[in-house]
């Protein structure tokens, strides 16, 4: 009889003496921006920037996003109807944090780059840098900015 109970209070002991308690949604960290394996590019879709994640081969270097875009869409984003409006040749020539954000100095002159490449280059930066709030441009003797994507990141 001893031996019966013993048995049964450590039976009881070990399913409610764990201390594990119920406990509501514990938040984690943001997710992390952009993939290891791709680069996120803003296209024009339906006249406004739009989101396309590109992969990229692991045994390349990656280009620069301002690059990829100058490059255009490949041709399954080209398939999608995504255009691009960054000048071909567009070079992003150097990247400088400041106290407003970043300042891309690109190869070619800002002050003559439509309203949808701007916004293109901008939200391309800013996810490339890590959701950088604020990117000035410049380039061709002209500077443009601080300017912030106008879709969430």
């Amino acid at each position: 009889m001893r031996k019966t109970w013993f048995v049964l209070l450590l039976i009881v002991s070990v399913v409610t003496g764990c201390g594990v308690r119920p406990s509501g949604v514990i938040p984690g960290a943001p997710a992390p921006v952009g993939p290891a394996n791709g680069a996120v590019l803003y296209f024009v879709s339906g006249g406004q920037p739009a989101r396309v994640l590109r992969p990229i081969a692991g045994e390349l270097p990656p280009a620069s996003p301002v690059d990829l875009l100058a490059a255009g869409p490949d041709e399954s984003e080209r398939e999608q109807r995504y255009t691009s409006e960054v000048p071909p040749g567009t070079v992003a020539l150097d990247q400088t944090a400041g106290p407003n954000g970043v300042t891309l100095t690109l190869s070619v002159d800002v002050a003559g780059l439509s309203a949808r490449a701007v916004d293109q280059i901008v939200c391309t930066a800013r996810d490339s840098l890590g959701g950088a709030a604020q990117i000035t441009l410049r380039g061709g003797g002209t500077q443009r900015g601080p300017l912030s994507c106008p879709l969430p990141g």
